[in-house]
């Protein structure tokens, strides 16, 4: 290489340096505010589950306006992606503040959606108004940065990111900014929440006989996850072919939301503080069976009927659900293993990303964790693999 060429060189990495931090930033900006709502309103509303269809109806009415508000943030912004549509920045930070509200008063939703959409929003919003090139690495960028922050787990995310989008033509160019933008969304989400970890477990050693009964929890997850994927399926196309305006058909959603919440109030909100209390107690098969299938409920008639949402976080309270379920079942001494597997599993099963779930899986709960992360990752891909809860992953 030359001086001329490594000159070049420079310039180009500087140069995706400084654009992918600025996104990076953005995008945890995106996800202080959804987390902040959340906090807030969480208190305020004192799990007061008539709140829910009046919010999930308001959101419904500005859904009926703005029609890219809709659902899953990750759905939209592939959409956008794959029909060449640029995202709008206004509607991506009011799908952070909408879903927020959401969430906030009960709907059963998560935030890495709606902070990935306007993390990509931004990023369009760059790509035109500098007239750059490689919108592909801008999006992906864009992604990076929504997730980073929500999910505490810097390199996994921007994996997910670049894996998501382009699957099986992931390349590792699209890595660079992907891991700059994400490294600076976790830097900037840490330094307001004081947060290093999204989840830490006690601690665990894996030994070679705790494999088979790995192996059979990463099945029976799968089995959760297909049930989970084609349950939403199911919501989503029903509400679809009503002929009602989205507010009515959010309000329908969140009288059933709020119906289920009243036996089952676990199933609302968030649900990341279900995953903290699987890790350390233990609940009884018939309740765990119940917040399971309560969950998968609350949100496929909360981002199935329409309402903004996102479902990464909910598919790790399922996950986690799920794990926890089998590790009661068979009477295992720590649930630890069992819940990591049943994350690994849903998230790699809901979105087809293998490898980001098992390393998104061994940031947030150590290395000690790395092989039940792994075989839940691979497991969930090759049982749920023709089968994503998002409509516009291409295959």
């Amino acid at each position: 290489m030359d001086r001329k060429q490594g000159l070049n060189v420079f310039k180009h990495i500087f140069k995706w340096t400084i654009i992918s931090a600025i996104i990076g930033v953005v995008g945890s900006l995106s996800s202080i505010i959804i987390t902040k709502i959340i906090i807030l309103l969480s208190h305020l509303s004192h799990n007061n589950i008539y709140l829910i269809p009046i919010v999930l109806a308001f959101a419904g009415y500005l859904v009926d306006r703005y029609p890219y508000l809709k659902g899953p943030g990750v759905d939209r912004t592939l959409n956008a992606y794959n029909n060449k549509i640029l995202l709008n920045p206004f509607i991506g930070f009011l799908k952070v503040i909408i879903s927020g509200i959401v969430i906030g008063v009960g709907g059963s939703g998560g935030k890495v959606g709606p902070s990935i959409q306007a993390s990509a929003s931004f990023a369009d919003y760059i790509f035109k108004k500098f007239k750059l090139k490689n919108r592909k690495a801008l999006f992906i960028s864009g992604i990076a940065g929504g997730i980073s922050g929500d999910l505490c787990a810097p390199l996994g995310s921007a994996i997910f990111a670049a894996e998501i989008v382009k699957r099986e033509g992931f390349e590792y160019i699209s890595c660079f900014p992907a891991i700059m933008s994400s490294i600076f969304g976790y830097l900037s989400f840490f330094w307001i929440f004081k947060q290093e970890r999204l989840f830490t477990p006690p601690i665990y050693h894996i030994t070679i006989l705790n494999l088979p009964n790995i192996f059979l929890c990463a099945i029976f997850c799968g089995a959760m996850s297909y049930i989970y994927i084609h349950t939403f399926d199911i919501v989503r196309t029903f509400f679809n072919k009503l002929p009602y305006p989205q507010y009515l058909k959010s309000f329908i959603g969140g009288c059933i939301v709020a119906s289920i919440g009243y036996f089952i109030p676990q199933s609302l909100g968030l649900g990341a503080e279900l995953v903290h209390q699987f890790l350390t107690l233990k609940y009884g098969i018939v309740a765990l069976f119940l917040i399971l299938f309560g969950k998968i409920f609350t949100t496929s008639f909360t981002v199935g009927s329409g309402t903004p949402g996102g479902l990464v976080i909910p598919s790790i309270v399922i996950g986690s659900s799920a794990g926890a379920l089998y590790g009661t079942l068979i009477g295992a001494h720590t649930l630890v293993p069992f819940v990591v597997v049943g994350i690994a599993t849903s998230l790699s099963a809901m979105a087809n990303v293998p490898l980001a779930s098992a390393i998104l899986c061994t940031e947030i709960f150590g290395f000690d964790c790395a092989i039940p992360s792994a075989i839940g990752a691979l497991m969930g891909f090759q049982l749920v693999r023709w089968k994503t809860i998002y409509e516009n992953i291409k295959f």
